[in-house]
C-alpha cells in the first residue's frame, strides 16, 4: 500500500468521473481541500483553483467512483479468518485437502491448544458434505479443533473440542439450534447449526486483543485494495471488539467504520447514554444487530417451504417472535437504529411483523429499518418492506459463489425471489448492496465490482443464470454500493456520491463499468483509493 502524506489541497483532472448525484452527472475534475470535495467540473474549471501547493493528479482518462460503502461486512471477522486455517474452496478441493491444513496447524502448535479454520463450503467440496468429527480427529486428535463454514452459521468441532463443551450422545438440541447426529448411533458428528454453537462459543479462548488489532488492519488493506472505503461491521460484540476499532484508529487505519452493537451490549450502551450516530467520521456506533435464522446455503434459513434438496428440512429461527419483537422495541426507544438478519421468507415477514408492532407503538417516519440479507422474498413481502420503508441489504455475490446451491434448494420459479433486486428498485425500496465478507465463497470475498457484475448479470460462478428477471442496469447496482449504503446508515450528506460538500472518499478504476460490455465488469481493476483527500491504496506496479 502507498500513502501519500501531508496533502491539505488536491485536484484530480482528466478523468471520467462518476458523480452518482440526483442527475448520474459526469465530470472530467475534482478539487479537495482536505478531507472534503470542494467542487466538481471541467478540467479549466478546476485547475483554476488549483494555485501553488496544490497537488494534481492526471487519471490519464481513467474512471472514478464514490468510494464504495459496504454495508455489511464482518472486517474484524475476516482479519480472524486470515489468521487462521484457510478452509475455502479453492484453495481446499476436498474434505482431505482441509485435514491436511489442520494437520500442518497441529504441528505448530502446543498439545491442547486450539485450532481454528473459517471457509469450508460442503456444496463445492468433492464428498458434497460437511466435514466431521471424526475427519478432524484424524488431523489433530490432542486439539481442540473448531472449523466454521463460510456462512458462520455451521462449525465443526472435533471430538476433543465437544468434549470440553459437554456436548455428547445425550445433549438435547438447543431451542434455535441443532445438533447433527450419526443416523445409526445417534452419536454427534461434530457439525453444530445455530444455536447448538453456544456451548463451543462459550469455552474457546477468546482472541487477543493485539490479534484483533491485527487483524483489523489487514482487512482494511484488503477492503481499501477494493475501493471500499466505508465499512458497517455487522458483528460487533463485546467492549474489547470497540477498543480494537479504537485503536486501530488511532494507529493510522484509513477505512471508515460503522460498528453495528450486538443486541447483548444495549444495556451497556443505554447506561452510558450512547446511541446511533455516536463518534465520528472514521469510527462510530451503527446499528443494533440481531440474528433471526441462518444461511440459505448452511440449509439453516427459516423458510415457509421445505429446502428441495432437503425435504424434511425448512430452517431454523434462531430465537421466538415475542423476543425479537422485545429486541426490537427495546433497541428503537433507546435512540438505535436496527437491523435484524433474515434470509428465509418465513424470517423475514417475522422481522416485518416486528417493526410493524413497534412503529405502531412509536412512530418514527424515518426509521430507515434494516433487514439484513432478506434472502427469500415474494410480492407480498416486497410490498410490505416498501409499505413500511424498510431497506434491504443484500449480498448479491451469495448468487455467484453459492448460486448453485441456491439452484438446488429453491424451485425453478422461486428463483427470481432470491434478492429480488428489480423488483426492490422498481417498487421504488432504497437497496444496499454489500459483501457480508468473509461469509462468502470463493477467492474473491469483497469486490463491489463482481458484487455489480452479479446484480447486473445474475449468473453463478458456473455460469447458470439465476432468475435473470431480477437483472438491473450498472447504473442502479453502482447506486446501491455507494449511495444505496451511505442512506442505510444515516450518512447521505457526507458520503456515496461525489458533490461538494461531502467527504472526499473515491475510487479510481481502470475501466468505466457502465461502458464495459457486462461479462467484464467483474475483471475492472481498482487503480487508486482515497480517504478523506489521502491516497490510501494505489495499485502495485
Amino acid at each position: 500500500m502507498a500513502r501519500e502524506s501531508g496533502i491539505k489541497k488536491l485536484a484530480l483532472t482528466n478523468g471520467n468521473i462518476l458523480t452518482i448525484d440526483e442527475e448520474d452527472t459526469v465530470v472530467s475534475a475534482i478539487f479537495i481541500a482536505g478531507d472534503r470535495i470542494v467542487s466538481v467540473g471541467s478540467d479549466d474549471e478546476i485547475l483554476r483553483q488549483a494555485a501553488d501547493g496544490v497537488e494534481v493528479i492526471d487519471l490519464d482518462g481513467k474512471t472514478v467512483v464514490p468510494g464504495f460503502v459496504d454495508c455489511h461486512a464482518h472486517p474484524m471477522g475476516f482479519g480472524e479468518s486470515l489468521l487462521a486455517v484457510n478452509c475455502r474452496t479453492p484453495p481446499m478441493r476436498s474434505i482431505g485437502n482441509i485435514v491436511e491444513g489442520v494437520r500442518r496447524a497441529a504441528e505448530e502448535k502446543s498439545e491442547g491448544e486450539w485450532i481454528f479454520g473459517r471457509g469450508y463450503d460442503d456444496f463445492k467440496l468433492e464428498e458434497k458434505r460437511n466435514p466431521n468429527r471424526w475427519d478432524l480427529d484424524m488431523a489433530a486428535p490432542n486439539n481442540p479443533v473448531l472449523i466454521m463454514r463460510l456462512c458462520g452459521h455451521v462449525i465443526v468441532a472435533n471430538s476433543l473440542a465437544l468434549k470440553l463443551a459437554g456436548i455428547s450422545k445425550d445433549t438435547k438440541d438447543p431451542e434455535g439450534g441443532e445438533i447433527d447426529r450419526d443416523p445409526e448411533t445417534g452419536e454427534p458428528t461434530g457439525v453444530l447449526r445455530g444455536g447448538a454453537m453456544v456451548p463451543l462459543g462459550e469455552i474457546i479462548p477468546p482472541t487477543s486483543f493485539e490479534n484483533l488489532k491485527r487483524g483489523i488492519k489487514l482487512s482494511s488493506d484488503e477492503f481499501l485494495a477494493r475501493g471500499v472505503t466505508s465499512v458497517s461491521d455487522a458483528g460487533v460484540g463485546s467492549p474489547l471488539n470497540v477498543k480494537a476499532y479504537m485503536a486501530a484508529k488511532e494507529e493510522g487505519m484509513p477505512l471508515r467504520v460503522n460498528m453495528m452493537m450486538s443486541r447483548g451490549l444495549l444495556e451497556h450502551l443505554k447506561n452510558l447514554g450512547l446511541e446511533t450516530g455516536f463518534g465520528g467520521e472514521g469510527l462510530r456506533i451503527g446499528a443494533i444487530k440481531m440474528v433471526f435464522d441462518g444461511s440459505f446455503s448452511g440449509r439453516t434459513a427459516a423458510m415457509t417451504k421445505p429446502f428441495v434438496d432437503t425435504p424434511e428440512n425448512s430452517g431454523i429461527l434462531y430465537m421466538t417472535q415475542e423476543e425479537l419483537d422485545e429486541g426490537v422495541r427495546v433497541s428503537h426507544e433507546a435512540g438505535f437504529h436496527v437491523g435484524v438478519h433474515a434470509i428465509g421468507d418465513r424470517a423475514i415477514s417475522g422481522v416485518l411483523d416486528a417493526y410493524e408492532k413497534t412503529l405502531a407503538e412509536k412512530p418514527n417516519h424515518d426509521h430507515r429499518f434494516r433487514i439484513e440479507h432478506c434472502g427469500i422474498n415474494s410480492p407480498e413481502i416486497v410490498a410490505r418492506i416498501k409499505k413500511m420503508g424498510v431497506i434491504p441489504v443484500p449480498q448479491p455475490i451469495f448468487l455467484y459463489g453459492e448460486g448453485e446451491s441456491y439452484r438446488a434448494g429453491l424451485e425453478p420459479g422461486n428463483l427470481k425471489w432470491a434478492y429480488p433486486f428489480k423488483a426492490w428498485l422498481d417498487a421504488g425500496i432504497t437497496v444496499a448492496m454489500s459483501s457480508d465478507c468473509p461469509a462468502t465463497s470463493g477467492e474473491e470475498l469483497i469486490s463491489p465490482l463482481l458484487g455489480i457484475y452479479v446484480a447486473v448479470n445474475r449468473k453463478t460462478d458456473a455460469g447458470q443464470e439465476l432468475g435473470p428477471e431480477q437483472r438491473v442496469t450498472v447504473e442502479e447496482a453502482l447506486r446501491a454500493y455507494t449511495m444505496g449504503g451511505a442512506y442505510a446508515t444515516f450518512e447521505e450528506e457526507d458520503k456515496g456520491s461525489i458533490e461538494p460538500g461531502k467527504l472526499a472518499d473515491l475510487a479510481v478504476l481502470s475501466r468505466d463499468p457502465t461502458q464495459v460490455d457486462t461479462e467484464e465488469i467483474k475483471d475492472i481493476e481498482v487503480e487508486m483509493t482515497i480517504v478523506g483527500g489521502r491516497v490510501e491504496y494505489m495499485k502495485p506496479s
